[in-house]
């Protein structure tokens, strides 16, 4: 099936990460605000309205991610990304013991299955680069709080980009070698 869909071009993949990366972001700060203002204003560890903003831009940023990347069957990647993400972020923020490493990780689990795959990209590497980008958050913010929320922020959706170019050059390198082989 996805061999019969025509290649979506890098320009619009990008596009569609960087939309999608955006409003991950707001919806990243949203949560942690509205966590912080639960806890601070109101001397309660319930989240505050902000954190539910934040909740609700979250199938947002998939839907971008899909539509805009041009995915076979956006609508329903969305579904599987939420169905995929939730039980990710949640189980990861508690054994972490902090929220950026858990919605790091949700958010990237979701774009695995949101951002369209071309049929020579693996999932495989886009999982190794979201668990990469996961563990870097998490060092990352046992040293410096503001640079691990800001990697978490900008990182798991980038990292899936990064891995599908890894998966274009592969194939390029294996298309050379076959034109060097057929010369020699």
């Amino acid at each position: 099936m996805l061999g019969s869909v025509k290649p979506v071009s890098a320009r619009r993949k990008w596009a569609a990460i960087s939309v999608a990366t955006v409003i991950m972001a707001v919806s990243v700060f949203f949560m942690l605000y509205g966590a912080v203002e639960g806890a601070v204003l109101y001397e309660t560890a319930a989240p505050g309205p902000p954190f539910a903003l934040g909740l609700a831009l979250v199938p947002l940023a998939f839907v971008a991610l899909a539509f805009i990347s041009g995915h076979p069957a956006a609508a329903g990647a969305v579904v599987v990304a939420l169905l995929v993400a939730v039980p990710i972020a949640l189980p990861l923020a508690a054994v972490a013991r902090d929220v950026v490493t858990g919605v790091a990780a949700g958010y990237g689990a979701g774009g695995v299955v949101a951002l369209r795959r071309e049929y020579y990209q693996s999932r495989r590497a886009r999982i190794i680069a979201v668990v990469l980008t996961t563990i870097y958050v998490f060092v990352t913010l046992r040293f410096d709080a503001a640079t691990g929320v800001t990697a978490a922020c900008l990182l798991p959706l980038v990292a899936l980009g990064i891995a599908d170019l890894a998966g274009d050059w592969r194939r390029a390198q294996q298309g050379q070698q076959t034109e060097d082989g057929e010369e020699g």
